[in-house]
């Protein structure tokens, strides 16, 4: 049992959240399922899918040929983006959210701890990564798309952010939902519409941007050290697709071919990513050195919101749970401090609040 001294969790301790511990062999490379032309095709298609959802939706670094310099919290406060900003005037609550996601997808893993944490009802549908005929009816082909009464909102953030406006305390102290009664356990609105969010109070500015730099920090930084982490062995990255294929929209073939061909190639190209995205070293002391670098910025906090989590922690701690049981989440949760954080954050967001899933 953990004390509150202990900064670095106990070699053993498992943290498994809406998430199967992988128990399965790995498949071996030199199987009759890896051989298969097929399996190789459905694989890679499989793999460039979830490759493509690791990047944030955010400008690129400019290919010169040089690999960038490392990323530093601060320079997250220099990129421009509404997806960040918390809209000032409400539109209400919907009263239906779906969410096309990946189950695994870190993105989608942040809209799904916003939702959890405040209670909101939602459904996901599946999109399958080799055709997303899921979202043929959209423009947006990226995970995640929100659609909130009828309309459609693309970008995790900004899904995020459009939400947050909702749940902000507005002028007559109310939050954009209530707590829900003991007879349905349903999240009712209050529909207030056109009613603004409550002007934040004097010293809250720093505290505002202080939620959004680490917001895009989690983006830009920490889901790229998470995507190279996963992938930076052969076995890692076997490990890591025996979790994709199973919680994915793939019939048996697909299935097969995703946790063989998809395992491969994202293992292949695991050194052109660390060089895209500017990280030097040992990835997973890279890895270690960042969550060290969130539990500094906490300090004495329970949580970087104070005593109730943030915006920036919602979207940490999804992106952390999004790799539940591999060894990159265990050896995060070992070798930093971020484990007593964590554990806080499961016990806060509590249950999910997914009504149904397809």
């Amino acid at each position: 049992m953990l004390q509150a001294s202990v900064q670095r969790l106990p070699h053993g301790l498992q943290i498994a959240v809406d998430a199967t511990p992988l128990s399965r062999g790995e498949t071996e490379p030199g199987s009759a399922k890896a051989r298969s032309p097929l399996a190789l095709l459905c694989g890679a298609a499989a793999a460039a899918a979830f490759a493509s959802s690791a990047r944030p939706a955010l400008a690129e670094t400019a290919d010169t040929g040089a690999a960038p310099a490392p990323y530093t919290p601060e320079q997250a406060s220099t990129s421009a983006s509404s997806a960040y900003q918390v809209p000032a005037e409400r539109r209400g609550l919907p009263k239906e959210v779906i969410l096309y996601q990946y189950e695994v997808c870190p993105f989608c893993c942040k809209v799904k701890a916003f939702l959890d944490y405040h209670k909101i009802p939602y459904r996901t549908v599946e999109v399958s990564p080799l055709t997303k005929s899921e979202l043929k009816w959209s423009a947006h082909r990226k995970v995640p798309v929100a659609v909130l009464d009828g309309e459609p909102l693309a970008d995790s953030s900004a899904i995020i952010s459009r939400l947050a406006a909702e749940v902000a305390p507005g002028p007559s102290g109310h939050s954009g939902v209530e707590a829900p009664s003991t007879a349905s356990g349903k999240w009712a609105p209050w529909r207030r519409k056109g009613e603004a969010v409550a002007a934040p109070p004097d010293g809250a500015a720093a505290a505002q941007e202080e939620e959004e730099r680490w917001r895009r920090w989690a983006d830009e930084r920490l889901v790229r050290l998470i995507t190279v982490n996963i992938y930076r062995s052969m076995r890692e990255s076997f490990q890591m697709f025996d979790y994709i294929a199973d919680t994915g929209r793939f019939n048996l073939v697909e299935r097969e071919a995703t946790r063989v061909a998809g395992a491969m190639m994202m293992w292949g190209i695991s050194g052109r990513m660390r060089k895209k995205y500017g990280i030097t070293g040992d990835v997973r002391q890279e890895l270690f050195a960042a969550g060290d670098e969130w539990v500094a910025a906490l300090g004495n906090r329970s949580f970087m919101g104070g005593d109730t989590p943030n915006l920036a922690d919602l979207a940490v701690f999804g992106v952390t749970r999004s790799v539940t049981c591999t060894d990159t989440f265990n050896e995060l949760m070992h070798n930093t401090g971020i484990g007593p954080w964590y554990i806080r954050m499961i016990g806060v967001v509590g249950q999910s609040s997914r009504v149904s899933a397809s």
